[in-house]
């Protein structure tokens, strides 16, 4: 399936569910105005085809202790397939580590990274990060406020 395929009550299907994955079937057709039966044949569909990955509960990091959000930007030793995999072990070993894309400019990776406080980050970026043998070098920015956040996609 393809997003050019999406009828109308998918393209429903999945902005409410990225509204509020919790709601039921019932709930959700009733919103919809569709029979339960077609609304849970068309998210099996869509959780087939790979456009629903996962349903999962989006927590307030502040609230549940880890107000520190910092922006991380890391160099590579070198390019080599190894190296960028075992960077890449790393990052999915480590829980901080909420998010990390391979970018193009002036850096090779730019990871998204969440502790308790500035002391945490400092000795995860210190002894973890930059100790890590595929790390050249890594630069960090601390988020002050968070304007917006979203995990919806403007479907």
């Amino acid at each position: 399936m393809q997003p050019d395929d999406l009828s109308k009550l998918d393209l429903s299907i999945l902005r409410e569910l990225q509204r509020d994955a919790s709601q039921g079937q019932k709930e959700l057709a009733e919103r919809l105005g569709a029979s339960p039966s077609t609304i849970w044949r068309r998210v099996n569909d869509l959780e087939a085809a790979e456009l629903i990955s996962g349903k999962v509960a989006l927590l307030n990091a502040e609230r549940v202790g880890f107000p520190v959000c910092v922006f991380v930007f890391v160099d590579l030793l070198r390019h080599e397939q190894s190296i960028r995999a075992a960077f890449e072990r790393f990052v999915q070993e480590t829980p901080q580590i909420m998010e990390c894309f391979s970018v193009t400019g002036a850096h090779d990776y730019t990871m998204i990274v969440r502790t308790r406080t500035v002391a945490e980050f400092e000795h995860l970026l210190m002894e973890k990060i930059l100790g890590h043998p595929s790390v050249r070098a890594a630069t960090s920015q601390i988020a002050l406020r968070q304007q917006k956040y979203s995990t919806a996609l403007p479907i």
